[in-house]
This record gives structure tokens, sequence and C-alpha cells, in this order.
């Protein structure tokens, strides 16, 4: 299985004290399942993690580390961009269709039109959040939930 690794689910890999952070562990560390996610994940985590450490909730530079880290050209996610015409009148498309963030529709975007090429027949395709709203409007795309 190949999985969208959405930013809700990484965040959580970091900070110990989010809800879900185990499971999101536990997914940086299978073996058998590829992760990818969009190239503004990392943007938008880091912003996350910084206002956690600035809040008190963890070390900035250990945390950004640890991202940077699994990011990276040797880390446990691998990061794909997409088309941004494609990727923007796809997210439209779902933020017309579905009424969700801007933000959530463009993760769903960057997995419906990545995945379908990273997959090998007969393998599913998944799409890994913490959130409901990219949960539902995933499985609608035909991704498994992870």
């Amino acid at each position: 299985m190949i999985a969208y690794l959405d930013s809700s689910m990484l965040a959580r890999a970091y900070l110990a004290d989010e809800p879900g952070h185990e499971q999101a562990t536990s997914l940086l560390a299978n073996q058998e399942i590829g992760l990818i996610t969009g190239t503004w994940t990392r943007i938008e985590v880091s912003g996350a993690l910084v206002r956690a450490a600035r809040a008190g909730r963890g070390d900035e530079a250990g945390l950004l580390a640890l991202l940077d880290g699994d990011l990276g050209t040797d880390g446990s996610v691998t990061v794909v961009a997409a088309d941004q015409g494609d990727v923007e009148e796809r997210a439209l498309g779902l933020v017309r269709e579905h009424a969700i963030r801007a933000m959530d529709a463009w993760h769903l975007a960057v997995a419906a039109l990545a995945l379908p090429s990273l997959v090998e027949p007969g393998e599913d395709a998944g799409f890994a959040t913490r959130d409901e709203a990219r949960s539902s409007v995933a499985v609608s795309l035909g991704l498994r939930l992870v």
C-alpha cells in the first residue's frame, strides 16, 4: 500500500501530547506502507510545530529537525508534487462539492492526482488523516483510510 500522509497526521507524530500520537508514530515506522505527502505539508506542519514549541510543548529546533529528517531524501515520507494547475482545478472542485477548507482540498487533490501513478495494479491507495472532513472526502475519492 502507498498512502498519502496529511498534515493533521504528520504533526501528531512529533507532538507526544496530541491525541493520535501513537497511531502517527506507528504509521511512520511501518515499513509495509509507502508514505507520501505534498510539498506544502512541510510548510503547514512546520507552522504547527513552531506554534506548539512556542507554547511550551517541545523544543522548536528538535521538532523541526525531526520533520526535516522524515521528509528528507532518506526519510520515511516521500514528498511529491503534482501539476499546480491540475491541483488547483481539482481542489476547487472539491471545495465546491464538499464545502471543505482550501488546505483540506489541496491535500486531497494532491493525493488523488499522485497516487494512481504510484500504486501497482491491485495495490491499495491510502489516505492517512485525523480530520473527519478529509476522511469522508477521501473515501468518496476511492482512497482507503489508514
